[in-house]
């Protein structure tokens, strides 16, 4: 029969009786723990022994995959959590560094098709720069509040806004909701970790740095630089006439615009939402995208997209050489993301309803809106285009639709988007 050996637990004595077939389990007077040999020798298991009411066992882990070290060292954390509730388990995760945690989702990223390319390029910087630096080495069983802003938030926010200390927390907190439903860790730490428990300082939203009466100003320079850099002009006018992102615009392909239907649409891979997105194309944008259309067929280009790589053949323009176009003609003054944000800054003033607004950018409706939506049909959304075209030609959008490349004699003056209605 096997025997139980009173011994102090190390991987070392595990390996030392582990040909002794007398010996079948391993009891570490230091700790309520045991460690059961398995029929294969090579492989055994740990178990928490708790008296209450009589010996009571639980299994925390196998062994070698947890091996000694780990095993003592997580003891007190799995003992608290038994303490708080009986009924917890008493398991020990494989990993003992947070950086463990960090790797295997960075890896998983890799081949997530279910997130868009900037987001795991994003969430993979997080890791990378941040994260790993500041928490790789930590053991997971010291990973809590007070670690978290000794080690990341309260150094990070000495040197970047505070709305990217709260997203690279945030990554993290996806980092680990992940790990736990996916049964890679026991416990999540970051369980009701919030970033006001570090600050009380809010966060304000960045400020407008394209305002309505930037327009004007914004089309006639495109106006003027349409002959010399249509691919950039085209990509910027798209982004303004129908506040799409980046992404979604600088991979628009030509056989899903169609000028004579006077549609555009965005297939759920190409868009954030991982949802199909449908956008009216207004006169003037089919006229403006004709034109364009012409002027790439003139330059020799006859391809599938909107904005081909200029460096890759039969590929979309990179994100690298979209984001150069902002920094060409935004001049460091504004970015895509201020572009994006103009439109629906001046469609309120323009009477065009806030769910509209909402379609338009593509943005998630509860059940209440798509009931009312469906109610109303595809057609508000032209509505609302044409009413926020008419006024852009109101700026000089108009000079740009403009075939002959003929320009105005005098810029036309900024026009109130209320004042317009009137």
């Amino acid at each position: 029969m096997a025997q139980t050996l009173q011994v102090q637990i190390s991987d070392a004595v595990i390996k030392r009786y582990a040909g002794d077939l007398t010996i079948g389990e391993l009891k570490d007077p230091r700790h309520p723990l045991r460690f059961r040999y398995r029929n294969d020798r090579s492989k055994g298991s740990w178990h928490l022994v708790r008296y209450d009411g009589g010996g009571k066992w639980k299994k925390a882990a196998n062994w070698p995959e947890v091996p000694a070290r780990l095993m003592l060292d997580s003891l007190p954390l799995v003992q608290a959590r038994l303490l708080a509730d009986p009924a917890s388990v008493a398991t020990v995760d494989g990993w003992e560094r947070v950086g463990q945690v960090l790797e295997w989702y960075a890896e998983r990223l890799k081949t997530d098709n279910s997130l868009s390319q900037s987001r795991r390029a994003s969430t993979r910087s997080a890791i990378n720069c941040q994260l790993l630096p500041a928490l790789g080495e930590l053991h997971l069983s010291k990973l809590n509040t007070d670690t978290l802003d000794r080690h990341l938030v309260w150094h990070m926010q000495a040197e970047y806004s505070l709305s990217y200390v709260k997203s690279v927390l945030d990554v993290l907190k996806v980092v680990f909701g992940a790990a736990l439903v996916l049964r890679k860790v026991t416990v999540n730490p970051l369980v009701g970790v919030s970033f006001k428990h570090f600050t009380k300082a809010k966060i304000r939203p960045k400020g407008a740095r394209l305002r309505h009466v930037a327009v004007v100003d914004l089309l006639a320079e495109w106006a003027e630089a349409f002959a010399s850099d249509p691919a950039a002009v085209a990509l910027l006018v798209l982004m303004l006439t129908h506040a799409t992102r980046i992404s979604e615009t600088r991979l628009a392909k030509w056989k899903n615009v169609h000028l004579v239907a006077g549609e555009w649409f965005i297939p759920a891979e190409d868009t954030k939402s991982k949802r199909d997105h449908l956008l009216p194309l207004t006169p003037q944008v089919v006229a403006f995208l004709q034109r364009y259309l012409e002027n790439q067929k003139a330059r020799g280009y006859d391809g599938a997209y909107l904005f081909p790589s200029s460096v890759r053949s039969g590929r979309p323009m990179s994100r690298s050489q979209a984001f150069a176009i902002f920094t060409r003609l935004g001049a460091g003054e504004w970015t895509s993301h201020d572009l994006r944000k103009l439109a629906p800054s001046i469609w309120a003033n323009l009477g065009i309803d806030s769910l509209v607004g909402k379609l338009l950018l593509n943005h998630a409706l509860s059940e209440l809106e798509r009931t009312y939506f469906q109610a109303l049909g595809e057609s508000v959304k032209r509505n609302a285009l044409d009413r926020w075209h008419a006024w852009l030609d109101a700026q000089g959008f108009d000079a740009l639709q403009d075939k002959t490349g003929a320009r105005r004699a005098i810029k036309p003056e900024v026009v109130e988007p209320a004042d317009w209605l009137a």
